[in-house]
């Protein structure tokens, strides 16, 4: 009987363990009665199929105003069936929240340790999921599932990209590198204004001043009333100064002063130290009060809901803001005149250099839980984005509510030099020095489709690239599809692509300390409130001692050894 039941439960174990294998996906192999059961093949292969489906969750946020097609939705729609089509991979979303919940939501899963498979998280989320030991080691599964063009984007970053995501030699997520122009606030100037008063652009803060304040003064939009603004600042919603695109940020008046706010840097001594409680910031400050005082900056800064209808109404004559600007002011090329709005990396420090804040490399990651067992999976869905993305825009595939909006683990993968070698290469193209057929666009999402645009819109002469030399009434469709792109890449890149006298500055530390959980939001706001008074007149320049001593004794100073721990 022993004998019996011992052969009996080892029957029954063995079909268990048997079971189990098959369901959790583990690679087993069953033979008898010549039937052969097999999970999924790994198809390390960056676009192979599986030879059986492979589920994968994901979260994500969507705008709750997003409208798809009839009979479409997030889970169903023509992307999750590209997915599907190319790879065998099921997209299951555990939930979806609106872009306000989404940093509530994933805390929560991080801290129940609740995860997705896959998700797509800035800096911060990275490094705490990393901290807890939840996410898969990526360095083989990038290696053998990576595309040629996530890897061309990963490598473009260097060094400084890559001290981002890798830890004792393991690759912890994948980033999505954006192009470092992206992080360089420019003087956007209106250059009919400085044709007809007869002046040039200004290089240093002392003609910045001059030039914005005959904008004020010597009626440029002709109208016989003095109803202009020099410089245009953000609106109520935005900051003096950022660490990123800061769009009518005051930035680089800072950077004239070899300020740089909200970064972490080292002093003449190798001491880490907070940019925004510098000597340099209080100059700056100092010198933002006076022209503010003078009427050189719009009088309503930090008030206006909007600063954008300033400038499209034709009552602003500079502001601030990267090379995606042509973007934003797109409906000024409609204008009748259009206006003519050119990029410069001026004001210029004392030294004749423009000092250009850098942003982090990457603020997106592709993180994956370490018990997924198909973690090449996230990888293929990214590989086929930065593939295909080009050509879904242009066949409009998911344009309600467009690819953004509905693709899995969406987000903007690029080359760092991305716009420096697109202003280079369309330069030489438009002027036939180089032959599309020559052009190696496999690392070039968008630079085929840029050429052929500006093949077709750019008028004599070739190296001018003022708006009037664009073909405004003959362009058709492109006017509207292709122009902001080329205006942001030829003026807006071109201070950057062409520029001999930029430094760029970066930050030691992108991420968050301990003690900033719990502190940097007031810190930020006493800054903020600080900065504002000052440089609108409530306050003198001496509180800025005062914001200090308060910043140091409120954590600052705690979250400066932790920086300085944590950038060695």
């Amino acid at each position: 009987m022993k004998v019996t039941r011992m052969l009996v439960l080892g029957l029954l174990l063995t079909i268990v363990m048997t079971s189990m294998a098959a369901c959790s996906g583990t690679p087993t192999e069953h033979q008898g009665n010549d039937v052969t059961v097999t999970s999924p093949s790994s198809s390390p292969d960056p676009f192979g199929k599986y030879s059986e489906p492979v589920t994968i969750h994901l979260v994500r946020t969507l705008d709750p105003n997003s409208k798809f097609d009839d009979g479409k939705s997030i889970e169903n729609n023509e992307f999750i069936d590209e997915i599907k089509k190319q790879f065998n991979i099921d997209v299951k979303y555990d939930w979806v929240s609106s872009p306000s919940d989404w940093d509530q939501k994933i805390s929560l899963a991080i801290s129940s340790n609740n995860l997705p498979d896959a998700a797509i998280v800035n800096l911060t989320q990275f490094k705490t999921m990393q901290k807890y030991d939840q996410l898969a080691d990526l360095t083989d599964v990038f290696n053998t599932s990576g595309s040629d063009m996530l890897k061309n984007f990963y490598n473009s970053g260097g060094d400084t990209l890559k001290q981002l995501v890798e830890s004792d030699g393991k690759m912890m997520a994948i980033p999505a590198p954006s192009p470092k122009a992206s992080g360089m606030n420019e003087m956007w100037i209106r250059q009919d204004w400085l044709d007809k008063l007869g002046l040039q652009a200004p290089k240093n803060l002392d003609e910045l001043k001059a030039v914005a304040k005959a904008f004020i003064e010597q009626d440029p939009d002709g109208n016989g009333k003095k109803d202009t603004i020099g410089i245009v600042g953000p609106s109520k919603s935005g900051v003096l100064s950022g660490t990123d695109g800061n769009l009518y940020g005051l930035d680089p008046i800072f950077a004239a002063h070899k300020s740089f706010p909200s970064y972490w840097l080292k002093d003449g001594s190798g001491n880490v130290v907070y940019g925004s409680t510098q000597p340099e910031t209080k100059q700056a400050l100092q010198t933002l009060a006076e022209m503010y005082k003078e009427g050189l900056i719009d009088k309503e800064l930090l008030v206006r809901d909007d600063s954008l209808p300033l400038i499209l109404d034709g009552k602003a004559g500079i502001f601030f803001g990267p090379w995606w600007t042509g973007y934003t002011i797109a409906d000024a090329y409609k204008k009748n005149p259009p206006q003519d709005w050119q990029a410069y990396a001026y004001p210029q420090a004392d030294d004749g250099n423009f000092y250009a804040h850098m942003s982090a490399p990457a603020s997106q990651f592709l993180v994956v839980n370490k018990n997924f067992k198909y973690p090449e999976a996230a990888l293929k869905i990214i590989n086929l984005l930065i593939r295909d993305e080009p050509k879904w825009v242009e066949n409009g595939l998911g344009k309600n509510p467009g690819t953004g909006g509905a693709y899995p683990l969406f987000t903007v993968f690029d080359n760092l030099n991305e716009i420096e070698v697109s202003h280079d290469m369309l330069s030489k193209y438009v002027k036939g020095e180089i032959d599309m057929n020559a052009v190696d666009f496999s690392s070039h999402k968008l630079l085929k489709d840029d050429m052929n645009a500006i093949k077709k819109l750019k008028k004599e002469p070739l190296d001018d690239y003022s708006i009037n030399n664009w073909d405004l009434d003959g362009g058709g469709d492109l006017i509207a599809s292709n122009l902001p792109r080329l205006v942001s890449i030829m003026v807006g890149g071109r201070p950057l692509a062409t520029g001999a006298n930029i430094k760029e500055v970066y930050s030691l530390y992108y991420g968050q300390t301990n003690t900033m959980t719990s502190r940097w939001a007031n810190l930020q706001k006493l800054e903020k409130e600080t900065f504002a008074k000052i440089v609108m007149g409530s306050a003198p320049i001496d509180s800025f001692d005062e914001f200090v001593d308060k910043w140091n004794k409120q954590g600052g100073e705690k979250i400066l050894s932790e920086v300085a721990e944590m950038s060695q």
